[in-house]
């Protein structure tokens, strides 16, 4: 932080941070002996003057401490102590049975003492060694730190090399100094003392040389006023994420570019088309071109629609063939056709997309050529739903008078029958006809998983969209 710098107190450890052995063995051999003679001599001075009742626990100390400090020494020192005090028994006290029998009978306690301590110091420092591996080990960083101070008082390789220090003594500042914004520190503490759990909070360090790190902080409290944080360097999966991004982003404007272009130059074949048409000698030609031109609009407006898409390279059921009915019915010469469509939450890929287009051209043109002459209020009915089977049902109907009951619609060798016929195997599906109050058309055909997937998700992509187009 800026300001005030915290005064961390002197690193008072070693490189392991949950070993029990003393930071001096030496020095604290030394005191072991000086406890020992002490108590030696407390011993000679207790049985000169005759107090025989409480010296011999004194011997208990520098037993307890070798045994815990220096394990491997532990019953060496019990049998020292204990063979101590029964010879100052034998010195001083030499024919009172009574106090040599309590001599040899705390000898005996010495012993167990020291055996179960030296026991209980093994098993401890085999489980802080365990522990001490999985913090020097640890890929992740592991800092654990004053939070009143922001003192550093333990930190594993993990967390000092992408920061450019070697150990906690190399010059390694408090820890709130090595956020890039001092509030992140004041949150990440605020949160954690208040009993809050953070977990992937997302923040920048400083390193040694002065640059910024990426972390992903972890912490909680540890004991007292410390604060444990495990910390992930998240630099480069970053750079590599803002890198693709990026690249998605550019091949996503690129492929919205292609569809544009293409649409473009859809518009331009049907203008084209529009020419000859003015040109044909006979009104069969002109509906020949007309149709012509419908099937390039169901195509040009796929094109439009994947442009306009949330999801890329699917397109919205609903939006798309809503529009393509009121284009192929303001293109026909039958007014007052009203057209409904229900395709909740269905998107489809562009291979699904252009033959479901075009067969509902080839339907819409039909019904609005024959369908609709006796009819004061005609209506087209399209509905796109997907089952629990992940199959696409398409059901297309009109009110309009229906086809003959001679009509054969599967050997019918017309080219718009023919090119639905021809559509519907592209799509693996199957067709099914009735001729009841009007003619109703049901087309089944298999979902990819990505667009069964895509239903699942439609409520949230729907959202998403609305927030965009506000945004």
């Amino acid at each position: 932080m800026s300001g005030q710098v915290p005064q961390c107190p002197p690193w008072r450890g070693t490189d392991n941070p949950f070993a029990q052995t003393p930071e001096d063995p030496g020095i604290m051999r030394i005191l072991i002996i000086i406890v020992a003679a002490a108590t030696i001599g407390v011993a000679v001075f207790s049985l000169i003057h005759g107090m025989v009742a409480v010296y011999q626990y004194l011997f208990l100390l520098p037993i307890v401490m070798t045994a815990y400090f220096f394990p491997r020494y532990g019953i060496a020192a019990s049998i020292i102590m204990g063979l101590s005090l029964v010879l100052l028994n034998v010195l001083f006290v030499g024919e009172n049975l009574p106090v040599l029998s309590l001599a040899c009978v705390t000898f005996g306690v010495f012993l167990g003492i020291g055996g179960i301590v030296t026991m209980m110091s093994d098993n401890i420092t085999g489980l802080k060694k365990r522990y001490q591996d999985i913090f020097a080990m640890s890929e992740a960083g592991i800092v654990i730190f004053n939070g009143d101070n922001g003192c550093i008082t333990e930190a594993n390789p993990g967390f000092l090399a992408p920061l450019g220090y070697e150990s906690t003594r190399s010059g390694l500042p408090v820890f709130c100094d090595l956020f890039e914004r001092p509030e992140q520190y004041r949150d990440l503490v605020g949160a954690v003392t208040t009993g809050e759990r953070i977990t992937d909070r997302k923040c920048s360090l400083h390193t040694a040389t002065g640059t910024l790190r990426q972390f992903q902080i972890s912490a909680r409290t540890f004991a007292g006023p410390f604060i444990l944080c495990t910390l992930m360097d998240i630099t480069e999966r970053k750079q590599y994420e803002d890198t693709l991004r990026q690249s998605l982003t550019e091949k996503e404007i690129l492929l919205k570019e292609v569809h544009h272009r293409v649409k473009n130059n859809m518009q331009v074949i049907m203008s084209l088309l529009e020419l000859n048409a003015l040109k044909a000698e006979n009104s069969f030609e002109r509906s020949q071109y007309a149709e012509m031109q419908g099937r390039v609009m169901t195509m040009a407006l796929i094109h439009e629609k994947l442009f306009q898409s949330p999801v890329s390279g699917f397109i919205e059921g609903q939006a798309y063939f809503s529009e393509l009915l009121k284009n192929v019915v303001s293109a026909s010469a039958t007014p007052g056709v009203n057209c409904y469509v229900r395709a909740p939450g269905i998107f489809l890929d562009i291979d699904k997309a252009i033959p479901c287009g075009l067969i509902i051209n080839e339907l819409a043109t039909n019904s609005l050529k024959y369908a609709f002459h006796h009819r004061a209020e005609p209506e087209i009915h399209l509905t796109l739903v997907m089952d629990n089977d992940g199959i696409c049902v398409l059901d297309y109907g009109d009110n309009g008078e229906g086809l003959p009951d001679s009509y054969d619609f599967s050997a019918s060798e017309t080219l718009g029958i023919r090119l639905i016929h021809m559509l519907v195997r592209q799509l693996k599906g199957v067709t099914s006809i009735t001729n009841k109050k009007g003619t109703h058309f049901c087309i089944r055909f298999p979902l990819n998983i990505h667009e069964r997937e895509l239903r699942a998700s439609a409520a949230q992509i729907a959202e998403q969209t609305t927030i965009a187009q506000w945004a």
